[in-house]
C-alpha cells in the first residue's frame, strides 16, 4: 500500500513532525521521486530510530517538486491535436474534442477512446483541406521515370473506384481465380501501391465477383447505345462444342463495319444451351439478336453440322419478317470455310501410312522418360544439327498438329538414327515393324510439301483481327490446282490421298453454283484484282 501523503508546509509549521532518515537515493531523484525513503520494507528499529528536525527541513525532504500549471490544459504529444480542439469541461461533461475543418466532436478520453476515432474521421472529413479523395481536384505530384530513364514530372489523383475497376478488369483480362485477391501477396502489392498514406482496401472475393458482373453490365448498356449509333448491319459467326462435362455451348459474334469504315467484332453471348439441335439453336440467335436490337443480318457462318441448316432456315424466316434480309436471303448461309478445309484434308489423312505412325512412335519413345530425351540430345549434339525446334507429337483430332509433327521432326533424322545405334531398347521399342527407314523419311517430306498449303490456307481463314471475305476465294483455287496435280502424282500415297481429298472438295467447292456467291463479290470489289481476276481463275 502507498504511504499517506505528506504534510502540508501550514500543518508541518504548527507542529513538530518527526522526519525520516535521509535518503540519498530519494534525493537525488532515484527510487519513488525523492519523496518517500526508497526502501518501505525496513524494520521496525529502522523506522524508530527517527530523529527530530525542524518542520521546514521535513518540508524539504517530503514534498516533490511542483510542475507549473500548463495555461494551455494537459500536455498533448499526437499531432491530431494539430486538426481538433478539446472543449472546455463547461460546454460538455466528458472529454470531447471538435474538428477544426467541419466542427464534428468526438469523444477523446484518453483511457477509454484514445485518438483513433480522430484520425478515421481526418481521413475522411469533408473540409480537410490536405484530403486526397475521389472528389478531391487536388493532385499529387510524382516523379515517375522516363523511356530514356529521366525522371519527368506527372500529376497523380487517387480514385479508389477506378481503383476496384481496374482490379475488375485485372482479373478478367488475366483469367485470374476470384480469390487471388485473398492472397497475402498480392495484399501486400496492394498495399505497397497505395499513394501516400491511402492504403487501398483490397475487396473480398465476393466483391470482386460483383465488381466483375457489373462491369458486365455496364459495358453491355455501352455495346447497345453503340450498337444504335455506329452499327447499320451486322455478319454473325456461330461456334457450337460439348465440353468434358457434357454441358452444350454456343457462342455468337458479331461483325460489321463502324461510321468510320473499320472492322469490328463483339462476343454477344456465350451461354449453355440445352442442346445443338437445329431449332434450339435457331431459337437462341433470335432471342440474342432481339435482345440487342440487331434487325439486319446478312449473312451467318456456320459449320457444316446438318442441325445448322435447320437452324439457318427457322432464322431466314424470322429475319425475313424484320425486313432485314440482303437479296430476299439468298446469300445468308455462309459455311465456314475453314470448317470444310479441315474436313478434306481429314478425309486425306484418315487411313494414315506407316511411315507417320513410325515417326510417330519414334517421337513417343525419346518423350517417354528423362533419361530418353537426355540420351537424344547427346545424338543431336553429335550431328551437329542446329535447329531449335522442338519434337512434338500430334494430336488425332487436329491435322494441322500432324503437319507441325512431321515438319519439326525431319530435321531430326539424323539424330534418330544416331539413336538406333547408342540405344537398344529403341530399336526393340518398334518390334518386327523396326524404327523408321530412309524411305519413311522421305514420305515425311513429301506430306510436309503437300499439307503446308492447307496449313497456311487454315491460318489466313482463321483470321480475326482483319476482313477476310476477299481471302477465302485465292486459297480455294491454290488448293483446286494442287488437288488436280497430286491427282497425276507418280508417288502412290500421294496420288490417293489426293483423290479422297478431291472428292470432298468437290462436294462443297467443286460447282460454282454451289458457292456463296459473296467469295467471290469480295474479290471484285477488291480494287487490286476486280473481275478479271475472277474470270481468269473460272477459265
Amino acid at each position: 500500500m502507498d504511504p499517506p501523503p505528506p504534510e502540508t508546509p501550514i500543518e508541518a509549521a504548527s507542529e513538530r513532525v518527526a522526519a525520516p532518515p535521509v535518503n540519498t537515493t530519494a534525493l537525488e531523484g532515484g527510487g519513488n521521486g525523492g519523496s518517500l525513503p526508497a526502501n518501505q520494507n525496513q524494520p521496525p528499529d529502522a523506522t524508530e530510530a527517527a530523529t527530530e528536525v525542524p518542520a521546514d527541513a521535513a518540508v524539504i525532504y517530503l514534498l516533490p517538486k511542483k510542475r507549473k500549471p500548463n495555461a494551455s490544459g494537459p500536455r498533448r504529444t499526437s499531432s491530431i491535436w494539430e486538426h481538433f480542439t478539446e472543449l472546455s469541461k463547461d460546454e460538455v461533461s466528458d472529454p470531447t474534442a471538435s474538428c477544426n475543418y467541419c466542427g464534428k466532436r468526438y469523444l477523446c478520453d484518453s483511457k477509454t477512446h484514445g485518438t483513433t476515432n480522430l484520425w478515421t474521421h481526418l481521413k475522411t472529413c469533408p473540409k480537410y483541406p490536405y484530403a486526397i479523395t475521389a472528389d478531391s481536384s487536388q493532385t499529387v505530384l510524382t516523379f515517375p521515370p522516363g523511356k530514356s530513364g529521366d525522371l519527368t514530372a506527372a500529376s497523380l489523383r487517387f480514385n479508389a473506384e477506378a481503383c476496384r475497376r481496374a482490379l475488375a478488369m485485372f482479373v478478367i483480362l488475366d483469367e485470374h481465380p476470384f480469390r487471388i485477391v485473398e492472397g497475402a501477396g498480392f495484399k501486400h502489392l496492394m498495399n505497397l501501391l497505395s499513394p501516400l498514406d491511402l492504403q487501398f482496401t483490397v475487396p473480398s472475393r465476393f466483391t470482386v465477383t460483383r465488381d466483375c458482373f457489373q462491369l458486365y453490365l455496364d459495358e453491355k448498356v455501352r455495346l447497345r447505345a453503340f450498337f444504335r449509333s455506329n452499327c447499320n448491319r451486322v455478319s454473325l459467326t456461330t461456334d457450337c462444342w460439348t465440353s468434358i462435362q457434357n454441358l452444350s455451348y454456343l457462342t455468337i459474334t458479331a461483325h460489321f463495319i463502324d461510321n468510320e469504315w473499320k472492322y469490328q467484332k463483339r462476343i454477344i453471348s456465350f451461354s449453355v444451351v440445352p442442346n445443338h439441335k437445329g431449332e434450339t439453336i435457331g431459337r437462341h440467335v433470335e432471342e440474342v439478336l432481339r435482345e440487342w436490337g440487331l434487325r439486319k443480318v446478312s449473312t451467318i457462318t456456320v459449320d457444316n453440322a446438318s442441325s445448322n441448316d435447320v437452324a439457318l432456315t427457322y432464322l431466314k424466316k424470322r429475319v425475313k419478317n424484320m425486313n432485314g434480309l440482303v437479296l430476299d436471303g439468298e446469300y445468308f448461309h455462309m459455311r465456314c470455310s475453314a470448317h470444310i478445309l479441315n474436313l478434306v484434308v481429314n478425309d486425306g489423312l484418315k487411313d494414315l501410312n506407316s511411315s507417320i505412325s513410325g515417326i510417330r512412335d519414334a517421337i513417343r519413345f525419346m518423350r517417354s522418360s528423362s533419361q530418353r530425351h537426355a540420351k537424344f540430345k547427346e545424338c543431336i549434339e553429335f550431328s551437329n544439327i542446329s535447329s531449335k525446334k522442338l519434337v512434338c507429337l500430334d494430336v488425332p483430332t487436329r491435322w494441322n498438329s500432324t503437319f507441325m509433327m512431321l515438319e519439326a521432326a525431319e530435321k531430326f533424322q539424323v539424330a534418330f538414327e544416331k539413336l538406333e545405334y547408342e540405344d537398344a531398347k529403341y530399336v526393340e521399342y518398334f518390334g518386327a515393324d523396326g524404327p523408321p527407314t530412309a524411305v519413311d523419311w522421305k514420305c515425311s517430306r513429301v506430306f510436309v510439301k503437300f499439307l503446308r498449303i492447307f496449313y497456311e490456307a487454315t491460318k489466313i481463314f482463321s483470321a480475326s483481327l482483319h476482313v477476310t471475305i476477299h481471302s477465302p476465294f485465292h486459297q480455294l483455287a491454290l488448293i483446286h490446282c494442287e488437288l488436280k496435280e497430286s491427282c497425276l502424282s507418280s508417288n502412290s500415297l500421294l496420288r490417293k490421298m489426293g483423290m479422297e481429298m478431291k472428292l470432298k472438295y468437290d462436294k462443297y467447292w467443286g460447282k460454282v453454283a454451289g458457292m456463296n456467291k459473296l467469295l467471290y463479290f469480295g474479290v471484285i470489289f477488291d480494287p487490286r484484282y476486280k473481275f478479271s481476276y475472277v474470270e481468269w481463275s473460272f477459265q
